[in-house]
């Protein structure tokens, strides 16, 4: 009996703090969610700090391939949380100091970046910059964050309140390069053990709900944001070291305003049963990640698909979210029904719809009068084809270039209207010329 006592108790402890395995039944909820969304590959990883609790890979890559451990995702914004846990380490090293101003270390960037903003700013957000995505996403750039600092140009607001931007993080692999004059991913790997990859298979952005390839590129300048890469082999292990990691565990947070704190490139939350959680989404054109911790948990969940359009950020970041939460116990459903990515393509589409049977009307009826409200319809489809021009890359805060590449089908049912309104313009107005000109014949 006391040796059966004295064996209990090594059990109790050993599995102390340790995460419940969860149900074998629950892996299938990762192909519903694949399915109603329409993710052509996932893979989702449940680890500790010591094992790898549950692992699903579902579908293909771009290629066409199935995805397996090995396959390689780009990590989006996740990336900000290791491009922090370099800095954190490169101020262990005492190779710079968090408190110091950016420009200091940083000449190139003193055109744009006040002179009180330090380094610790860019890692909370609270720098002033703007999230100015036209700077962003610069694929097949090979130059390195350090050349690009000199050719940004723009206007940053009073430091010391969160705004989220992605520009501190670009400023901030520029600061790695500048101190430590070695290639970005290189002290990445060092500090951290990530190991970025080289290359990806082609990603997916939704196309009319259909999932559509695109050849994602990289941005060398970019991987301090969101351009690391790797599998979810990588992925989750460095997420089980960051359930211990200084930096991933700082109480050194700032408030967002949404109710939610964001700390070393992870948001913080207070779950309602008391639990943390760190946690941050990730995307770039054609591939999206979801990292989530629970260090009280001793638990960490990875999900990577590689499909994203900007416009269904919020379907997929729920259901990312919604099975994280599940995993720790904790149900809250995800987003369904119709979201704003299927409203906005059925009301474009439905607008080109309209257009075109007002145009073709115009058309077949080239050679009857105009009528007297021909020229006020004119200049009405001049002014909403103007607007429609100008108005949405601001709406989008993007060029139509840049959403081309984040939701193609809105692009092109963009260009559609726009087209269609100046068809419109230009028929009324060949039958207004001529009924002038037959007037006065």
């Amino acid at each position: 009996m006391r040796i059966l006592h004295a064996l209990l108790t090594v059990a109790t402890v050993l599995t102390a703090g340790s995460p419940t395995p969860p149900d074998p039944g629950m892996a299938s909820d990762i192909g519903v969610v694949a399915e109603e969304l329409g993710l052509p590959g996932v893979a989702f990883r449940v680890v500790s700090d010591r094992d790898v609790i549950e692992d699903v890979e579902y579908g293909v890559d771009g290629d066409g391939a199935p995805i397996e451990r090995s396959t390689p995702f780009v990590w989006g914004s996740v990336s900000k949380s290791v491009t922090a846990a370099t800095v954190y380490s490169l101020a262990e090293h005492q190779a710079v100091t968090l408190n110091s101003t950016v420009n200091s270390i940083l000449p190139e960037s003193d055109s744009f970046v006040p002179a009180d903003v330090t380094i610790d700013d860019l890692i909370h957000h609270t720098s002033g910059l703007p999230h100015d995505v036209t700077e962003l996403d610069a694929w097949g750039r090979t130059e390195r964050a350090l050349d690009v600092v000199p050719t940004l140009d723009v206007t940053a607001a009073d430091r010391g309140t969160f705004g989220y931007s992605s520009l501190n993080y670009l400023l901030l692999q520029a600061i790695v390069e500048k101190v430590t004059a070695e290639p970005f991913a290189d002290v990445v790997a060092r500090e951290t053990g990530v190991h970025t990859a080289g290359t990806v298979a082609p990603g997916h952005v939704p196309f009319f709900t259909f999932p559509r390839s695109i050849d994602t590129g990289i941005d060398s300048a970019g991987m301090g944001y969101g351009y690391l890469s790797g599998s979810i082999d990588e992925l989750s292990r460095y997420a089980s070291k960051q359930l211990t990691a200084p930096a991933s565990n700082s109480p050194d947070t700032v408030p967002t305003g949404s109710g939610t704190a964001y700390g070393y490139g992870w948001y913080v939350e207070t779950l309602p049963d008391g639990t943390e959680m760190r946690w941050h989404s990730g995307a770039v054109p054609g591939y999206f990640t979801h990292v989530a911790l629970f260090p009280e948990r001793h638990l960490a969940v990875v999900f990577a698909t590689n499909r994203y359009g900007e416009v269904e950020a919020d379907a997929l970041a729920s259901a990312a979210r919604s099975l994280a939460l599940a995993r720790v116990g904790i149900d809250e459903p995800r987003t369904s029904g119709l979201g704003l990515y299927e409203i906005a393509v059925i009301a474009s589409t439905a607008l080109a719809v309209l257009l075109a049977i007002c145009a073709t009307r115009i058309l077949l009826g080239f050679r009857t009068a105009p009528g007297r409200w021909a020229p006020a319809r004119i200049v009405a489809a001049v002014a909403a084809g103007g607007l429609l021009y100008f108005l949405l890359p601001t709406l989008a805060g993007a060029p139509i270039s840049t959403l081309a590449r984040w939701a193609p089908d809105m692009a092109l049912l963009f260009w559609i209207v726009l087209a269609e309104l100046a068809l419109i313009a230009v028929a009324l107005g060949a039958r207004v010329f001529r009924q002038w000109t037959t007037a006065h014949v």
